[in-house]
């Protein structure tokens, strides 16, 4: 038995007063249907989202005191023995890559954390930059098998976008870079640039099933809140050996 249309509401009232960790809430996360008015969960908590925006004007930012690229992440290694860590390894796999509008996928897994009680913030799964558009999207990965919904990946894409201290991620990787061939970046203007909130999706998760009947005309609140937010949404195409968007 699942919750009814009101009580749906009532759970997602109750998250949005935890701004910082909404995307955390097991509300997000619900798939199926009310039992009373049969609409998607998740339809019904975008719609009480998108009355309620102020609040994300709540979130706090974190500014990290050291930089956020790191020069540690130049040496990748796979972990190859672990399943539990698919998704992470994909991103270590992907990270070099160039893949379209994204760009040039520079950085995985990148703390948003400056001490041990910030809350709501754990790391960036990707950043890639986008040398034509002088754009840094800052990337929330859902891999093979991933059963999270597209409305939590929204959120917590957002959420981290809000968090960040910009314009230090910006300066970081301007003045760091260590992954990119070309020297155009250094030496520049970081107004110069922009960052971006996305989701990537491989195919085989449930967000990459929802964003599919999201795009067939399902799902327009869901659809209205990530254009709200700005938060761009990326299918890739998993092969053994490339990935493809």
């Amino acid at each position: 038995m699942g919750y009814k249309f009101d009580e749906t509401k009532a759970e997602t009232n109750t998250a949005l007063a935890s701004i910082d960790t909404l995307y955390q809430s097991k509300c997000v996360n619900w798939g199926g249907k009310t039992s009373d008015t049969k609409e998607p969960y998740s339809e019904v908590i975008a719609n009480e989202i998108l009355l309620n925006l102020k609040e994300f004007g709540k979130i706090s930012k974190v500014t990290r005191s050291g930089s956020y690229c790191r020069d540690n992440h130049c040496k990748i290694q796979l972990d190859l023995c672990a399943s539990n860590r698919d998704e992470e390894n994909f991103a270590k796999r992907i990270t070099g890559l160039k893949l379209a509008e994204i760009g040039e996928v520079i950085d995985y897994q990148v703390p948003l954390k400056n001490t041990s009680s910030d809350k709501g913030v754990g790391k960036i799964d990707l950043i890639s930059y986008n040398e034509e558009t002088k754009t840094f999207h800052l990337i929330e990965l859902k891999y093979i098998g991933n059963k999270e919904t597209l409305l939590r990946a929204i959120l917590e894409s957002y959420t981290y976008y809000q968090k960040v201290d910009q314009g230090k991620l910006i300066a970081d990787y301007i003045k760091d870079y260590k992954f990119k061939k070309s020297k155009t970046i250094k030496d520049v203007n970081p107004n110069d640039y922009k960052i971006v909130p996305s989701v990537l999706l491989s195919a085989d998760c449930n967000p990459y099933v929802e964003l599919e009947e999201m795009e067939m005309g399902n799902r327009p609140k869901l659809k209205a809140l990530s254009l709200f937010f700005g938060v761009n949404l990326y299918k890739i195409a998993v092969d053994v050996y490339q990935a493809v968007i």
